[in-house]
């Protein structure tokens, strides 16, 4: 009777190298990606570190010299404008604060960007994963055994 196409089973050691170099991929990956993640976490740092500095700056300008700006203002406008003291501290007083809040959102903005540093490492793990997944479940090799000779 002839056979064809019929798989022959491997050998411990076949396997145990199949095995083995899948373990060393599995290293590898594991290793290149311990490695962008300290890249993404020195930009992370660095990032965050300018939303920090940006909302110290929204922190000063609301809380340190804004108000001896703000009473300059409303007085200027007593005189200027001839409005009441009341009408002049608010105006003066809401300007203040749109200044502070339009520094506390750029300072946000640039704080929310800090998540997105880490997008290439969750990106590159996503894949390293699946890759890991399917190496796994691949078949062995078929080895097709040769027609016997009659």
């Amino acid at each position: 009777m002839n056979r064809r196409n019929e798989s022959i089973p491997s050998s411990p050691n076949e396997a145990a190298n199949g095995m083995g170099e899948l373990m060393r991929d599995i290293v590898s990956l594991v290793a290149l990606q311990v490695e962008l993640f300290r890249i993404d976490c020195r930009d992370g740092l660095r990032r965050i570190l300018i939303a920090a500095a940006l909302l110290l700056l929204a922190g000063i300008a609301a809380f340190g010299t804004a108000p001896i700006a703000m009473i300059l203002l409303a007085e200027y406008l007593v005189q200027a404008a001839g409005l009441s003291r009341a009408a002049a501290f608010s105006i003066a007083a809401t300007s203040g604060f749109l200044v502070a809040l339009a520094i506390g959102a750029v300072g946000w903005r640039y704080l929310r960007r800090v998540v997105l540093a880490f997008e290439r490492s969750r990106e590159e793990l996503t894949r390293n994963i699946t890759w890991i997944k399917r190496a796994l479940k691949r078949p062995a090799p078929i080895k097709a055994k040769q027609p016997e000779q009659p």
